[in-house]
């Protein structure tokens, strides 16, 4: 049986069965995230006006959560090659206690309504810390507004997990403003951009599995239990981004972890995990860098495939174009196709989230 004829493929081939099965459109969001970080560059080039900021400024805090909160995942990420500050992402309602008059705080939150964010906001202005927004709207926007804090507003609308560039392009802006980037990054935004809309063509539904590496590897992760693995720095927060995009839009359980921390307990589980389950599936996130870059990462990775192979299928993805941000942005975006054509392979709509709904509805009752 050729690939292009795997019953499993039936679903993900035919075009009226992914609408009944995708009545939002995730699949529509998915393939207008190219055009989304345009606008979203856009947009940051435009609200950050004036350049410079603060001069005393020591850290950056982002403080968001969920679909919110990857922006400032990627943008650590970029911040521990090119800032010249540290960056961290909070996910809470307060803030660190060093948090003050030196530390930008950057509130993400796509609804602009999201708790924890609101909160966090609040404290940062008791504190007298600097601030920027970036949102949709919301209580969080019109807290921005009425304190005459820098913001950036993006459009609303879907979920926020499909925002991703319209949360991470205006703080890189932003960061940018602020002069916490070494560097100019305009050249591989460009690059980004470019390459983002070649993978909307060559990742997308109507392309056949046989030419499709997305479609592939989701078949290939079809019931069973991913573990994605990334194999340093970036990979390790795009690992996160694969389980957490797998467990919003396929609704299954995932796990997530980088190397070399993998290689210090995790790597032992494996060991008994085929008593524990029997379908497991392994995706190594990869760069073609890393041999380069540390070849003893590159080893390990070799090492810990050949220990995992005895136990579970073994994949790998790896990330292609020149600079970092292109990279970065390549595996983030294959992983997204493939946990949608995983939700269509489940029967599922990949944009319900009904578990989540439930929660906020008893958390609001507190209120």
């Amino acid at each position: 049986m050729t690939l292009d004829h795997h019953p499993l493929l039936d679903t993900l081939h035919d075009p009226p069965k992914r609408r009944s099965l995708d009545p939002h459109n995730m699949m529509g969001l998915v393939l207008a995230f190219p055009q989304q970080c345009r606008e979203a560059y856009a947009i940051g080039q435009q609200a950050w006006k004036e350049p410079g900021g603060p001069a005393a400024i020591r850290q950056v805090v982002v403080t968001g959560l969920g679909g919110s909160a990857i922006g400032g995942d990627l943008a650590r990420c970029l911040m521990d090659e090119y800032g010249i500050v540290p960056l961290i992402v909070n996910r809470d309602y307060s803030l660190p206690r060093y948090v003050g008059p030196e530390t930008l705080v950057v509130a993400l939150s796509y609804s602009g309504n999201t708790e924890e964010t609101l909160t966090a906001y609040t404290e940062a202005k008791a504190e007298g810390a600097p601030r920027a927004v970036i949102t949709g709207g919301g209580k969080l926007g019109a807290l921005a507004v009425a304190d005459g804090v820098p913001i950036a507003i993006v459009p609303g609308g879907q979920p926020p997990r499909s925002a991703t560039g319209y949360l991470f392009f205006p703080l890189i802006a932003c960061l940018a403003r602020y002069g916490l980037l070494d560097r100019d990054l305009s050249d591989e935004i460009a690059e980004t951009l470019a390459h983002l809309e070649r993978m909307a063509v060559t990742l997308g539904p109507d392309v056949p599995a046989a030419q499709n590496p997305a479609k592939r590897l989701a078949v290939a992760l079809y019931e069973k239990l991913p573990v994605i693995y990334g194999s340093q720095g970036y990979r390790g927060t795009v690992a996160y981004r694969w389980k957490s995009q797998i467990n919003e839009n396929a609704k299954e359980a995932a796990f997530a972890n980088v190397l070399p921390e993998q290689n210090h307990n995790e790597i032992l589980a494996w060991t008994l995990a085929q008593r524990q389950a029997k379908n497991w599936s392994v995706v190594f996130l990869r760069d073609p860098q890393e041999a380069a870059v540390s070849p003893r990462i590159a080893r390990r990775v070799e090492v810990t495939k050949e220990l995992i192979a005895t136990e579970a299928d073994v994949h790998e993805v790896w990330a292609e174009g020149r600079s970092l941000l292109a990279r970065m942005f390549h595996l983030i975006y294959f992983g997204d196709f493939v946990s949608v054509y995983l939700a269509y392979l489940n029967g599922i709509c990949p944009t319900r989230i009904d578990g989540i709904d439930h929660l906020k509805a008893e958390l609001a009752k507190l209120q």
